[in-house]
């Protein structure tokens, strides 16, 4: 009975994904044939980032039927708009398709004014001060992982050091044991990336499991960590329901374990095809701080979801209430009316950009993100200045909610 009641949770969520029809209210020339968890083209290995910037070729809002069917904002305007007009374009529902996340994630899924009460709990583990301390150990941290790896003339970089540096460090925020980080790592990935439905869910499923055991744990024997700080409000009146406090849980757990790790990535690769950046940060590490904005514009990662709360009309768009509307932050980098050759990365540009979001839901741990990669820079180039891709292992790369790399190998002389 069990097992038959598993089988049909992950026959209605692979459901979710499937193509609808065109509503009434979608004009025909808005409609396009986009997946933005599987592009066309990447297949043959293109690019995320030239597969998703040929939306911009066409209107500034356009409707797809995948994956149930939604809107697509393709301008830094719209989607600066949309994030911070959250009383038409809800974060209660983020996820597109919607219903594929089956869990609440407070604040994300949480809208003003009550997503204060939530993002008040998380703030006092990145002020700038903890950013500050974390900087010195990230420091510590990146030079040993470069130590081991300089000798070997070689490396695949993500798993080598994106998913080792920035998640130790995060690690170390909610108290959670380092040896156990690959297995973290596993079960965010296949929850992140993951095509299957009965492997996605159980992944999800391991991790709840997880995470309330840690935080039942903590109610008992509470320490200075972010998931003590969370369980501590658990009877608090403020938190609605038990749901909230693991939905919090997992927030941070997910949100901790890949964006540094594909950012970093996404760097590298540029990197190692481009010796004049390369001996440029090097010969002038002063323009680190400006090079990782210019980074951060360029490589945009995440693609979220907002749930349309009453009808408006916008632009060429009829937006309708209980629509689903797709804000792929990478596109805000990638406008070519904000930024003159947009693909070219320029460490002079003004390094203004959307990559962590406008509005209410911005990212919370943007300060800690700026202080790995700018560490990374400093460190990785003092030690290992000239690198190059293995030209024998093509660097993969994947789309989704979050943009990210599978696998980048590089090599240096020794």
């Amino acid at each position: 009975m069990a097992d038959q009641k598993a089988t049909d949770i992950y026959a209605q969520h692979r459901a979710l994904y499937a193509s609808a029809p065109k509503p009434a209210h979608v004009p025909n020339e808005l409609v396009v044939d986009y997946d933005y968890l599987h592009p066309a083209g990447m297949g043959n290995g293109e690019d995320v980032y030239t597969a998703l910037s040929r939306l911009q070729s066409g209107p500034d809002i356009v409707w797809t039927p995948r994956n149930g069917g939604h809107w697509i904002v393709t301008r830094a305007e719209d989607i600066k708009f949309i994030q911070e007009t959250y009383q038409v374009f809800s974060h209660e529902t983020f996820t597109i398709p919607r219903g594929a996340t089956p869990v609440i994630m407070p604040p994300l899924t949480v809208d003003p004014p009550n997503h204060a009460r939530y993002r008040a709990l998380i703030n006092p583990s990145f002020t700038p001060s903890r950013v500050r301390e974390m900087r010195d150990k990230a420091e510590v941290l990146t030079r040993e992982i470069i130590e081991r790896l300089k000798p070997r003339g070689a490396c695949e970089f993500v798993n080598d050091f994106g998913r080792v540096m920035p998640v130790t460090m995060f690690l170390g925020i909610v108290d959670l044991p380092v040896a156990e980080r690959e297995k973290f790592v596993e079960w965010g990935l296949t929850w992140m990336t993951s095509t299957d439905s009965e492997k996605k869910l159980t992944a999800l499923a391991n991790v709840k499991a997880y995470l309330t055991n840690v935080l039942d744990q903590r109610a008992v024997e509470p320490g200075n960590d972010l998931l003590s700080r969370i369980v501590g409000w658990r009877d608090n009146p403020r938190f609605r329901s038990e749901d909230e406090t693991i939905g919090m849980a997992l927030l941070i757990f997910f949100g901790g374990l890949d964006t540094v790790a594909n950012m970093l990535a996404f760097i590298v690769r540029h990197l190692a095809t481009n010796e004049a950046h390369r001996r440029r940060l090097i010969d002038e590490p002063e323009i680190i701080p400006q090079a990782t904005e210019e980074f951060l514009r360029r490589f945009g990662l995440s693609s979220t979801g907002r749930l349309i709360l009453s009808d408006l009309d916008y632009k060429d768009a009829r937006f309708r209430k209980d629509d689903m509307v797709l804000v792929p932050i990478g596109l805000s980098g990638l406008d070519d009316r904000l930024y003159d050759r947009p693909f070219e990365i320029d460490f002079d540009r003004n390094p203004t950009h959307n990559t962590f979001g406008n509005g209410p839901h911005k990212c919370v741990g943007a300060p800690l993100a700026r202080v790995e990669i700018y560490v990374f820079l400093q460190e990785w180039l003092k030690a290992i200045p000239h690198f190059r891709l293995d030209p024998d292992r093509p660097a993969v790369s994947h789309a989704g909610s979050v943009n990210g790399m599978n696998s980048l190998h590089l090599r240096w002389d020794v």
